[in-house]
């Protein structure tokens, strides 16, 4: 599905679903009321790989109708071929660079303009489109990394039990994750995102740790053995949060990447939730998963994304484009690179020089 198939289901879905899946017509004329704005500034440098061909693909924000809107987008480069593509499975838009071996400077600045406003779920009930409904029906898959059969749907059957209700099962799910998951600081980056790798440690240790993709792969894989379909949403903290400094950034946010989900229910459409920034809550701020507090903002965050987080796909076990050397990619919420066809740990700095920056407009 390319990123103009998703802007289509996006743009009907507003018309039809108010803010589970995006804002009715109506509501978008007001974006501006509520609207946050950040300057989002990426640079790259990889100029100390010399004599050698690099190539960088880097994910960009779409437009979500209602939640979040790209004023601007400009780049600056030397780089021989350069150009911006949604050509994949998902639609994730993407920047591509690629210098020659004889480059002497390697270097990309990106810099957007990004408008964000909170996305609230009501759950009233509304008319969906025959078209969005069989959409959906793509997030039912499994993929390489989201299993739906073996221990993923044996432990999907015992959390929703007899529950015929799509939306009662998924905030069972969701409930489950938390209850049974704790934030992991060890993990790298936001995690690997294997279910499997959570279930086991879950039967060995009776609880199971990681971070957000490890959290939303696993509430995505249940979903979807549960015939919801449902979908990780990768992407990257722009600033403060007013609920919880656990939930924002500050103006550096190289290191700010977090994934979110949203699942689908035939009668209202997308919905918002993020499991795994309540186990970062209780772990950040020292408090318990059944404190009012806790309680408080895991009954929110079913149905609600915060202003302050950009997203940028929902791509998984997919194909980039141009073709890298080292095949399909697991998810995308890192900038992915290439230095004569070899994988660049975006974790290495000694390697791979980059950082993002943001600042809120007044």
């Amino acid at each position: 599905m390319h990123r103009r198939e998703f802007m289509k289901i996006t743009a009907v879905s507003g018309a039809i679903c108010l803010t589970p899946s995006f804002l009715t017509a109506a509501s978008t004329s007001k974006f501006n009321e509520g609207l946050a704005l950040y300057d989002i500034r990426w640079s790259f440098d990889l100029s100390l790989h010399k004599d050698k061909e690099c190539a960088l693909w880097v994910p960009l924000p779409s437009d979500i109708s209602g939640f979040q809107r790209l004023i601007k987008l400009e780049n600056s480069t030397e780089a021989e071929t350069h150009f911006e593509s949604d050509h994949n499975r998902y639609g994730a838009r993407t920047f591509y660079a690629r210098w020659e071996k004889s480059a002497v400077s390697k270097t990309l600045g990106l810099s957007m303009t990004v408008a964000l406003r909170d996305r609230q779920c009501d759950f009233r009930p509304k008319r969906i489109c025959p078209e969005i409904l069989e959409q959906s029906r793509e997030f039912l898959m499994p993929t390489a990394h989201i299993p739906t059969d073996g221990a993923v749907g044996k432990v999907a059957k015992n959390i929703i039990g007899r529950e015929k209700d799509p939306l009662k099962k998924a905030r069972k799910i969701y409930d489950w994750i938390i209850a049974n998951g704790y934030r992991d600081e060890s993990v790298k980056g936001c995690g690997v995102g294997s279910p499997n790798a959570m279930l086991s440690q879950l039967e060995r240790e009776g609880r199971m740790g990681g971070k957000c993709l490890d959290m939303s792969a696993l509430c995505v894989a249940l979903m979807r053995a549960s015939n919801i379909p449902a979908r990780e949403v990768m992407g990257i903290r722009v600033g403060d949060s007013r609920l919880s400094p656990a939930f924002g950034a500050g103006e550096d946010i190289t290191k700010a990447q977090h994934c979110k989900v949203e699942f689908f229910i035939p009668n209202i459409g997308w919905i918002p939730c993020d499991p795994a920034d309540i186990t970062k809550l209780v772990l950040k701020e020292g408090i318990e998963k059944n404190s009012p507090r806790a309680m408080e903002l895991a009954n929110k965050f079913f149905g609600f994304w915060e202003n302050n987080w950009m997203a940028l796909n929902h791509a998984r076990d997919f194909d980039l484009y141009p073709a890298n050397t080292q095949g399909s990619l697991d998810s995308f919420g890192y900038p992915y690179g290439e230095v004569d066809g070899e994988y660049l740990d975006p974790f290495e700095p000694k390697s791979y020089r980059y950082t993002i920056r943001s600042a809120k407009e007044v």
